[in-house]
């Protein structure tokens, strides 16, 4: 896929591996609308960048996710979409507030990048070439226990990315599932272990576009999925002592 004078649109491009996306695609000729929730945030990211532009949502909002898809419409038209917003939290299934928490989690993992692309998916369709980019996990080989929300929301955006790319086989729809590994991010402050840095995922991603890669996985998400296919449980266990370690760690 040739990415010069596309335009593309990246949720949660104000920061972390979103920021690290926008910045790649924008190397490569690509503009770019970023979408976050925090209006300064996004104004760091854009600075005095006018190939970037930027829309503040929440898009554990229907209703926030229909005011881009229209703001979209009556705009350029999309080419390419990166579901990149994310979060994740420790949730305890005792809690009471379990269920409220992973609802909460769920909106914005899972619901946002489904209900976006296929609210976009005419768009998207109608350009002589254009790309899907949903942002995953390599945890989804071995996810943590104590984050069910996301583990669950990212299973699912794998689930997705899937058949999404086995209905538009016949169709010049590019669909990218990224997974990358623990990356050094805000949402990851409190694990430890081995990160990468974000730019490392943002510059293999456009990499993965113009090479028409189907799966991307990035750095230690490579063993993790060998693993996965050899010994799952010895993975899942091991993946889970060193994670409740690290939690064990931060609180003490």
């Amino acid at each position: 896929m040739k990415l010069e004078g596309k335009f593309a649109v990246v949720t949660g491009g104000g920061s972390g591996i979103g920021l690290a996306i926008t910045r790649a695609l924008r190397t490569a000729g690509a503009y770019v609308l970023i979408v976050g929730r925090n209006p300064q945030r996004l104004a760091a990211a854009q600075g005095r960048d006018t190939g970037i532009t930027t829309f503040v949502a929440d898009l554990a909002k229907e209703s926030d996710r229909d005011r881009l898809a229209r703001y979209l419409a009556g705009g350029r038209p999309l080419e390419v979409l990166v579901n990149n917003a994310g979060t994740m939290t420790d949730i305890d299934l005792h809690d009471q507030r379990a269920m409220l928490m992973m609802e909460g989690e769920l909106a914005v993992d899972l619901s946002a990048p489904i209900h976006l692309t296929m609210a976009l998916l005419p768009t998207l369709l109608s350009r002589p070439e254009a790309a899907v980019v949903n942002v995953s996990t390599g945890l989804i080989y071995a996810p943590f226990g104590r984050t069910p929300g996301y583990a669950t929301a990212k299973a699912g955006v794998h689930a997705f990315s899937q058949t999404l790319r086995h209905q538009t086989r016949r169709e010049a729809l590019h669909v990218l599932e990224v997974l990358p590994p623990t990356v050094d991010t805000e949402l990851t402050g409190d694990y430890g272990g081995s990160k990468i840095k974000p730019d490392a995922v943002g510059s293999a991603v456009v990499t993965a576009l113009i090479n028409g890669t189907t799966e991307l996985r990035v750095g230690q998400a490579k063993f993790l999925y060998a693993m996965a296919r050899m010994a799952p449980n010895t993975l899942f266990t091991l993946m889970n002592k060193v994670a409740d370690n690290d939690a064990a760690k931060a609180r003490s």
